[in-house]
């Protein structure tokens, strides 16, 4: 099979993008492409539209805070990767709707007798129920697919238009694409507890009310101060919550990274994090420091590259969590570098920074994360 073919341009300008898309479409083996934009570029959306909508190949991607080409991130800019296998994408729509019911949508936009091994799915990083989009795909799928992918959007927090499809740029939704071949996968984290079992007791999806029936903000505080050089207050709380965490407590050990991102204005101070949280689930804090979130990436590539494979890789796909790249500061590029360590240097590493991260192993359940790294070799 042919190898994957990379266009990257650190330029904001929409230009640059159309210039990567007419180079692509000049190589008749590639038949789909994974297009990934940085949010700063601030494209107009209806000049983008019409971009996309002049595409022959089909298009899945989105606008990511940033982007992964190598061992660097990049800010701004856009990467194309074209593949040499045709993808089914499909949209599903109301990401944020609590009356749809997400398996039932994605049962009627694929077949269900589809031969897919491996599934690419982006969301819209801001919703409100991507959790219950991940659910409803494993509802569907089951652990037959392996499933790699993240969250688009904007750092400023602000909901808007994010998603790539060949119909334009969409908003409140998730693009799954299915393609009829195998992948390896490694997902890891790094982080370690740092004060253990305590329950959601009032929680609104992704807004955490109480934690052990008092206020979410007042017990957060009270765990994170001691480890900090000032208290933590609604204003800085951004800055100072990237390096504590909460981790979801699952049945076989493992822990599912959430981010808490900020504080409501109104309603007791809740805590809104970067995904939903159940009410009832036990969660740790969490905290790490940068060798170990780096060593941690370099031990999810191996586990990436650890099984057996028959066909030769295509694509190095690293969906990192962005808020990874904002705790690690100038430090990322060594977890950028420690996952080209492991990886078929024959590859370029091509990816995004997400609003948390979507992944499994194909033998385990699919899970949105937050704060971790997730690598599929196609």
């Amino acid at each position: 099979m042919s190898s994957a073919t990379t266009y990257f341009s650190d330029k904001t300008d929409l230009l640059s993008l159309s210039q990567g898309f007419s180079q692509l479409a000049q190589n008749p083996a590639i038949k789909s492409l994974l297009v990934f934009v940085a949010d700063a570029n601030d494209y107009d959306h209806s000049a983008l539209d019409a971009l996309l909508q002049s595409q022959s190949s089909t298009v899945i991607g989105g606008i990511f805070p940033e982007l992964v080409y190598q061992t660097h991130s990049y800010h701004q800019g856009c990467l194309i990767v074209g593949l040499p296998y045709a993808i089914n994408v499909q949209v599903i729509q109301g990401l944020s709707d609590a009356s749809v019911n997400y398996a039932d949508q994605i049962e009627a936009v694929f077949e269900l007798d589809i031969q897919a091994q491996t599934g690419i799915v982006f969301v819209d990083g801001l919703a409100k129920r991507i959790s219950a989009l991940v659910d409803g795909l494993f509802d569907v799928f089951g652990s037959t697919l392996n499933f790699i992918g993240g969250g688009a959007g904007s750092l400023s927090f602000v909901q808007k238009p994010c998603l790539l499809t060949n119909q334009g740029v969409i908003m409140d939704a998730a693009v799954i694409g299915l393609l009829d071949q195998p992948s390896r996968l490694g997902v890891g984290h790094g982080w370690k507890t740092i004060h253990a079992d305590h329950q959601v007791t009032q929680v609104d999806k992704n807004i955490i009310y109480q934690i052990d029936n008092r206020n979410a903000f007042e017990v957060y505080s009270e765990i994170v101060n001691p480890h900090v050089a000032e208290p933590i207050t609604p204003e800085n709380f951004f800055s100072i919550a990237q390096a504590f965490p909460f981790g979801i407590n699952k049945l076989n050990g493992d822990k599912v990274v959430r981010d808490p991102i900020a504080v409501t204005s109104e309603g007791g101070l809740g805590l809104i994090c970067v995904g939903e949280i159940a009410q009832g689930d036990f969660v740790d804090i969490l905290t790490a420091n940068a060798d170990e979130l780096i060593a941690s990436a370099g031990q999810t590539t191996q586990k990436a590259y650890s099984t057996d494979s028959t066909q030769p890789p295509v694509i190095n796909l690293t969906i990192d969590c962005i808020s990874r790249g904002l705790f690690l500061k100038e430090a990322f590029s060594q977890e950028l570098e420690a996952i080209q360590y492991h990886a078929d240097k024959t590859l370029p590493i091509v990816g995004a920074l997400v609003l948390g991260e979507i992944a499994n192993s194909g033998e385990g359940y699919l899970e949105f994360y937050n704060k971790t790294t997730a690598i599929a070799v196609l």
